[in-house]
C-alpha cells in the first residue's frame, strides 16, 4: 500500500536499492542520514584484483547484509574500455522478501568519454531494459518495458557520465583535500540530466597498504553520498542515507551476503514518527503541520499553504468540486495540456489504456464523475502488494498489482485517456497501521485538474479516496526525474502535527 523511494540508477546496486527500495525516487543515490552507517571494516587483502579486474562490493543497511555488486573493467582491441556491472540483493517490503537483480555495461572511448551503454533491472516478472549511445548533440536511447519500445533523442551539450563511468571520470585527476569540480550527469532510468558536484573532503591510508584514498562528497541536486576512492577512481566505500552503505570485499565474502540477507524492511526505515496521533486520519479535510528538514515544500494554495516551517493542507469536499466537461483536445494552457499528454511510462494513447478508460468512465458527463469512477475502479481492481520496479501504466493494467506507484501510474494513464488532466504527486502520508505507532511514510498519488478552488485536487486510488485526505503532504510533482528530490529529505525531515479537522 505504501511504496519505496524510487531512485534507481540501475548501474550500481546502491543506486538501484535507493530507488527500488522505497518506491519512486530514482536518482543517483540516497540522502545523507542523520546517523552514520554502521562501518564494515575494509580488508586490505580484498582490494587486490584478479585477471578480469573485478571489484566486489557488499551492500548493507545498518549492520544487515543485503547483497552484493561486482564491476569489471577491460580494454578493447581498438583502445576503448568496456565496463560491466551486476548486482543481486534482497529487500523486504510490506512483509514480502523480494530478490532484485541488475546488470549494465558502458563503453568508453580513449578519452574516457561515454560511447554507449545498456542496463537491465529485473525483479520477479517486472523487467526494465534500456540502451543508449552518444550521438552528435546528445544521446539516443531505446527503452523497453511492458512489451513496448520507446526511442528517445535527448539533446546534451557534452557526453554525460553515468554510474558505471564514475571511476574513469575520476581517474587521471590529481586529487587534493579542498578540491571541487563537477561533471555532466545522466540517469538512464529517470532520464534526468544534472551536474554532479564533487568535493574532496579528507584523505586516509588504505588498510594494509601505504596508499592513500580520498573521501569525496558527491551531490546531485538534493541527493548526497560520501565515497572513499583511490587515485584511480576505484570506490572502496560508499555511504548514503538511512544507514545504506557499500564496502569493498572479496568475492567469497560478497557472494555470501545475498544468501545471508534477512530482507531489510526499507519502508520501516523510511518512517517519520510523530508524537501526536491523528484520529480518523482518512477523514481529515484540514491539517496544520510544522515541518523541518525539507529542502523545499511546494507552496500551492489553497490546497497546500507554506509559511516558513508551517504547512496547512486543506482538501475540498466532493460537493465543492464543479462538474466541468471532459477534455477531448488541448486547451492552450501548458500545465493542463501537459497533464493530458502521453509519456512512455504513462501511455494514455495506447489502445488497451483507451479501451479500459472508456469502459470505466463510459457515460460520465464531467471530469469529477470520471475521476471518481477511476478512483473506485483502480482501488478495487489492483491488488495491493509491493512491486520493486519502475511503474508503467500499461504493465500495471495487464498485471493489476502493485503499491502506490503502480496505482498512480495506472490511474494517471487512464485519466488522461478519458480526458481528465492528471499528474503525479509524491511525498508523505500519515498512518498508524504499519507498525501501530503514528508516523508518516513515503507515498505517491495522483492530482486531477477539476477546475474548482483548488483547481488541482488530490485523489488516492491506493486508499480509495476521492478526494484524498489532508494528511497527504506533497513534496514534489512529476515523474521519476522529480521524485528523486525526496531522497534528499528522507532521514532528515521532522513533522509535528498542530491541528486537525
Amino acid at each position: 500500500m505504501y511504496a519505496r523511494l524510487r531512485k534507481v540508477s540501475p548501474l550500481t546496486a546502491l543506486e538501484v536499492t535507493a530507488l527500488v527500495g522505497f518506491g519512486v525516487l530514482a536518482i543517483h543515490t540516497i540522502a545523507t542520514p542523520e546517523r552514520s552507517p554502521v562501518r564494515v571494516p575494509l580488508n586490505g587483502t580484498a582490494l587486490a584484483t584478479g585477471p578480469a579486474n573485478e571489484r566486489w562490493m557488499g551492500i548493507y543497511f545498518e549492520d544487515q547484509p543485503v547483497g552484493y555488486a561486482v564491476e569489471s573493467r577491460r580494454p578493447t582491441q581498438d583502445g576503448q574500455t568496456l565496463i560491466a556491472s551486476r548486482s543481486v540483493f534482497r529487500l523486504a517490503s510490506m512483509g514480502e522478501i523480494q530478490a532484485v537483480a541488475t546488470s549494465g555495461t558502458a563503453l568508453l572511448d580513449a578519452e574516457r568519454q561515454l560511447v554507449s551503454f545498456d542496463i537491465v533491472l529485473s525483479s520477479g516478472d517486472v523487467n526494465l531494459a534500456a540502451r543508449g549511445r552518444v550521438v552528435p548533440g546528445g544521446l539516443q536511447m531505446e527503452v523497453f518495458q511492458a512489451g513496448e519500445t520507446r526511442v528517445l533523442e535527448l539533446p546534451m551539450e557534452e557526453p554525460p557520465q553515468i554510474s558505471l563511468s564514475f571511476a574513469t571520470a575520476i581517474e587521471g585527476r590529481t586529487l587534493a583535500v579542498g578540491d571541487r569540480f563537477d561533471l555532466p550527469w545522466f540517469d538512464p532510468v529517470t532520464l534526468s540530466q544534472d551536474r554532479m558536484q564533487i568535493g574532496v573532503t579528507d584523505v586516509e591510508l588504505i588498510p594494509g597498504t601505504a596508499e592513500e584514498a580520498y573521501w569525496l562528497d558527491v551531490r546531485v541536486g538534493e541527493v548526497r553520498t560520501r565515497r572513499l576512492v583511490t587515485p584511480s577512481g576505484d570506490v572502496l566505500r560508499e555511504e548514503g542515507g538511512l544507514g545504506l552503505s557499500m564496502v569493498r570485499m572479496s568475492r567469497e565474502e560478497a557472494e555470501g551476503l545475498a544468501s545471508q540477507s534477512p530482507g531489510v524492511d526499507l519502508i520501516a526505515l523510511a518512517a517519520i514518527p510523530v508524537e501526536t496521533p491523528i484520529d480518523r486520519a482518512r477523514d481529515a479535510v484540514a491539517v496544520d503541520f510544522e515541518v523541518s528538514g525539507a529542502a523545499r515544500i511546494p507552496h500551492d494554495p489553497p490546497l497546500q499553504t507554506v509559511d516558513g516551517v508551517s504547512v496547512r493542507i486543506r482538501v475540498p469536499l466532493e460537493a465543492e468540486i464543479p462538474a466541468l466537461p471532459l477534455l477531448a483536445s488541448p486547451t492552450g494552457h501548458p500545465e493542463v495540456d501537459d497533464a493530458l499528454a502521453p509519456t512512455f511510462l504513462l501511455p494514455s494513447t495506447h489502445e488497451e489504456i483507451r479501451q479500459k478508460a472508456i469502459e470505466v468512465t463510459g457515460g460520465a458527463t464531467s471530469r469529477r464523475e470520471a475521476a471518481r469512477r477511476l478512483t473506485n475502479w483502480v482501488f478495487t481492481s489492483v491488488e495491493k502488494r509491493p512491486v520493486l520496479g519502475v511503474p508503467h501504466g500499461l504493465e500495471v493494467l495487464r498485471r493489476l498489482e502493485g503499491d502506490c506507484n503502480e496505482h498512480t501510474a495506472l490511474y494517471v494513464s487512464l485519466a488522461r485517456a478519458a480526458g481528465v488532466p492528471a499528474r503525479i504527486a509524491a511525498g508523505l502520508v500519515y498512518t498508524d497501521r504499519m507498525s501501530g505507532e503514528p508516523a508518516f511514510y513515503y507515498h505517491a498519488w495522483p492530482e486531477v485538474h477539476l477546475g474548482g478552488t483548488p483547481a488541482w485536487v488530490p485523489v488516492d486510488p491506493t486508499f480509495g479516496q476521492f478526494p484524498a485526505d489532508a494528511t497527504h503532504l506533497k513534496l514534489v510533482e512529476g515523474g521519476l526525474d522529480r521524485q528523486v528530490e525526496i531522497a534528499g529529505t528522507m532521514g532528515r525531515i521532522r513533522i509535528a502535527v498542530q491541528a486537525v479537522r
